[in-house]
């Protein structure tokens, strides 16, 4: 993991991949890890999803680690569902909506409700 780490940093600062920045702070977010499992976040473009899938099976390649698409989603957060059944069909990913539980944890749920 510690080479998509690295293949994902490179990415971000040659262009080819744009993560979200924080506010208020020059802190850029393009990938999160949690043992084996990895969040990708960027901004919502067809030249960083298809840059993503290039980085992904460069390291399929470079590492013999096969990164399963069947089991993998994409959401898109504020962006019309038609793009992102259109952009997400080449990666062999499924669609995916909020809220959804990652590690047990709500993500993108109302946290004001009681239940969250």
């Amino acid at each position: 993991m510690e080479g998509l780490n690295i293949a994902m940093k490179v990415a971000c600062q040659k262009g080819i991949f744009h993560g979200i920045k924080i506010p208020y702070s020059e802190t850029l977010i393009s990938h999160l890890f949690y043992a084996n499992d990895v969040i990708f976040v960027g901004e919502w473009s067809q030249d960083n999803i298809k840059n993503l899938s290039r980085v992904l099976r460069c390291f399929q390649v470079a590492s013999g680690l096969k990164v399963n698409f069947n089991k993998s989603r994409v959401f898109g957060i504020e962006v019309d569902m038609s793009d992102v059944t259109r952009w997400v069909a080449p990666l062999g990913c499924q669609l995916a909506s909020l809220p959804f539980t990652y590690l047990g944890v709500p993500m993108g749920a109302n946290m004001k409700l009681k239940k969250h």
